[in-house]
Protein backbone atom coordinates (compact mmCIF):
# COMPACT_ATOMS: atom_id res chain seq x y z
CA UNK A 1 0.00 0.00 0.00
CA UNK A 2 1.33 3.53 -0.88
CA UNK A 3 1.44 6.05 1.65
CA UNK A 4 -0.46 8.91 -0.07
CA UNK A 5 -0.77 11.37 3.12
CA UNK A 6 3.42 10.89 3.48
CA UNK A 7 3.46 12.02 -0.20
CA UNK A 8 1.76 15.32 0.57
CA UNK A 9 -1.01 14.34 -1.69
CA UNK A 10 -3.75 15.10 1.07
CA UNK A 11 -6.94 16.54 -0.11
CA UNK A 12 -5.45 16.96 -3.41
CA UNK A 13 -8.14 15.20 -5.15
CA UNK A 14 -10.26 17.41 -6.87
CA UNK A 15 -13.71 18.23 -6.75
CA UNK A 16 -13.85 17.70 -10.90
CA UNK A 17 -12.47 14.21 -10.48
CA UNK A 18 -14.74 13.42 -7.24
CA UNK A 19 -17.77 14.58 -10.14
CA UNK A 20 -16.28 11.84 -12.13
CA UNK A 21 -15.78 9.19 -9.54
CA UNK A 22 -19.84 9.70 -8.76
CA UNK A 23 -20.92 10.03 -11.90
CA UNK A 24 -21.36 6.23 -12.50
CA UNK A 25 -23.75 4.02 -10.05
CA UNK A 26 -21.32 1.48 -9.43
CA UNK A 27 -18.42 3.41 -7.96
CA UNK A 28 -21.08 5.28 -5.97
CA UNK A 29 -22.44 1.72 -4.98
CA UNK A 30 -18.41 1.30 -3.88
CA UNK A 31 -18.27 4.57 -2.00
CA UNK A 32 -21.55 3.33 0.07
CA UNK A 33 -19.51 0.09 0.65
CA UNK A 34 -16.70 1.57 1.94
CA UNK A 35 -18.72 4.48 4.22
CA UNK A 36 -20.99 1.49 5.90
CA UNK A 37 -17.80 -1.05 6.70
CA UNK A 38 -16.22 -0.69 9.74
CA UNK A 39 -13.45 -2.34 8.30
CA UNK A 40 -10.23 -0.97 7.02
CA UNK A 41 -9.41 -3.44 4.36
CA UNK A 42 -11.47 -5.06 2.61
CA UNK A 43 -11.25 -7.63 -0.68
CA UNK A 44 -12.12 -7.71 -4.50
CA UNK A 45 -14.73 -10.30 -3.57
CA UNK A 46 -16.85 -8.65 -0.81
CA UNK A 47 -17.03 -5.81 -3.13
CA UNK A 48 -18.50 -7.81 -6.24
CA UNK A 49 -21.30 -9.26 -3.82
CA UNK A 50 -22.18 -6.10 -2.92
CA UNK A 51 -22.18 -4.62 -6.35
CA UNK A 52 -24.19 -7.37 -7.49
CA UNK A 53 -26.83 -7.15 -4.94
CA UNK A 54 -27.43 -3.81 -5.35
CA UNK A 55 -27.68 -3.63 -9.21
CA UNK A 56 -30.72 -4.70 -10.25
CA UNK A 57 -29.52 -5.01 -14.18
CA UNK A 58 -27.48 -7.93 -12.38
CA UNK A 59 -28.31 -11.77 -11.17
CA UNK A 60 -25.32 -13.71 -9.17
CA UNK A 61 -25.03 -15.71 -12.60
CA UNK A 62 -21.21 -16.87 -13.91
CA UNK A 63 -20.65 -14.19 -16.38
CA UNK A 64 -22.49 -11.38 -14.86
CA UNK A 65 -20.14 -11.67 -11.86
CA UNK A 66 -17.29 -12.06 -14.09
CA UNK A 67 -17.96 -9.18 -15.77
CA UNK A 68 -18.50 -7.03 -12.89
CA UNK A 69 -15.42 -8.48 -11.41
CA UNK A 70 -13.64 -7.16 -14.18
CA UNK A 71 -15.41 -3.83 -14.74
CA UNK A 72 -14.31 -3.56 -10.83
CA UNK A 73 -11.09 -4.64 -11.74
CA UNK A 74 -9.94 -2.29 -14.50
CA UNK A 75 -11.86 0.70 -14.37
CA UNK A 76 -13.63 1.19 -11.08
CA UNK A 77 -11.47 0.68 -8.55
CA UNK A 78 -8.33 2.11 -10.15
CA UNK A 79 -10.35 5.49 -10.83
CA UNK A 80 -11.26 5.18 -7.17
CA UNK A 81 -7.51 4.34 -6.34
CA UNK A 82 -6.97 7.76 -7.99
CA UNK A 83 -8.39 9.74 -5.01
CA UNK A 84 -6.74 9.81 -1.18
CA UNK A 85 -9.87 7.63 0.22
CA UNK A 86 -8.98 4.77 -1.32
CA UNK A 87 -5.23 2.53 -2.18
CA UNK A 88 -6.16 -0.45 -4.47
CA UNK A 89 -3.84 -3.72 -4.45
CA UNK A 90 -4.66 -5.45 -7.82
CA UNK A 91 -2.05 -7.87 -6.62
CA UNK A 92 -3.37 -8.93 -3.34
CA UNK A 93 -7.20 -8.30 -4.20
CA UNK A 94 -7.76 -5.60 -1.64
CA UNK A 95 -8.72 -2.31 -1.20
CA UNK A 96 -7.55 -0.24 2.00
CA UNK A 97 -9.93 2.29 3.32
CA UNK A 98 -9.86 5.60 4.82
CA UNK A 99 -13.29 6.15 5.31
CA UNK A 100 -12.36 9.92 6.86
CA UNK A 101 -10.94 11.53 3.94
CA UNK A 102 -13.79 9.75 1.85
CA UNK A 103 -16.51 11.66 4.07
CA UNK A 104 -14.74 14.69 4.29
CA UNK A 105 -14.53 14.32 -0.07
CA UNK A 106 -18.00 13.81 -0.23
CA UNK A 107 -19.10 16.53 1.98
CA UNK A 108 -16.98 18.81 -0.04
CA UNK A 109 -18.97 17.70 -3.16
CA UNK A 110 -21.79 18.32 -1.39
CA UNK A 111 -21.20 22.18 -0.59
CA UNK A 112 -19.87 22.32 -3.94
CA UNK A 113 -23.96 21.51 -4.90
CA UNK A 114 -25.20 23.37 -2.51
CA UNK A 115 -23.27 26.42 -3.19
CA UNK A 116 -24.54 25.95 -7.29
CA UNK A 117 -28.24 25.76 -6.11
CA UNK A 118 -27.39 28.63 -3.93
CA UNK A 119 -25.74 30.66 -7.02
CA UNK A 120 -28.99 29.95 -8.89
CA UNK A 121 -31.86 30.61 -6.91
Amino acid sequence: MSDRNAEGNQGSTSIDAWFDVLSDPRRRFLCRYMLQTEADIVTHEDLIDFVIERDSTLSDEVSDRQSVAMELRHVHLPKLDSTDAADYEPREEQVFIDSATLLAQLETVQSTVEDIQQADG
